[in-house]
Parts: C-alpha cells; structure tokens; sequence
C-alpha cells in the first residue's frame, strides 16, 4: 500500500485513526480508529452520506467510542504510553 497514492483527505484520516489509537493505547490501528476519525468532521463526507442514509450519527459515534474502549490496552510498568 503507497500511502502517497492516497488522497489528502484520506491520508488525513488514517494519520487521525493513528492518533486515535496512541490515545486510546492500542498497540495497532483497527477498524473502528478509522470508522471514529471518518466521523469527526461535521462537515465531512462520511457524516453527510449516513445522515442521508437516515442513520443515527451520535448514536453511532457513542458505540464507536464504546468500542474503542473495549480495545485491548498497551501498558507499561509506569503506566500508558506517552499521548501524542
């Protein structure tokens, strides 16, 4: 996979789902990091395409968050991993 190949909007959010996963303290970036960054933007194409499907945006965000906090944690003996 070229990375560079990838739009700007699209390298935006796969560099927000790695963010995500350094925060939440994931050792890897999965799916749902991804789902939560492509829903962030208000604005976005993402929000607006679900919205039009008549689907429940925060309540699909909340079970998105709910899901990342489920992820398996990487710790180390004097905590979590530094955030970015």
């Amino acid at each position: 996979m070229d990375f560079n190949r990838f739009t700007e909007k699209a390298q935006d959010a796969v560099r927000e789902a790695q963010s995500k996963a350094i925060r939440y303290g994931n050792q890897q970036v999965d799916v749902e990091h991804v789902l939560a960054s492509l829903l962030e933007p208000e604005d976005g194409l993402a929000p607006a395409i679900l919205n039009k499907a008549g689907l429940n945006l925060e309540g699909l965000r909340r079970r998105v968050e709910q899901e990342l906090e489920r992820l398996p944690k990487v710790t180390t003996p004097s905590g979590p991993p530094d955030q970015v």
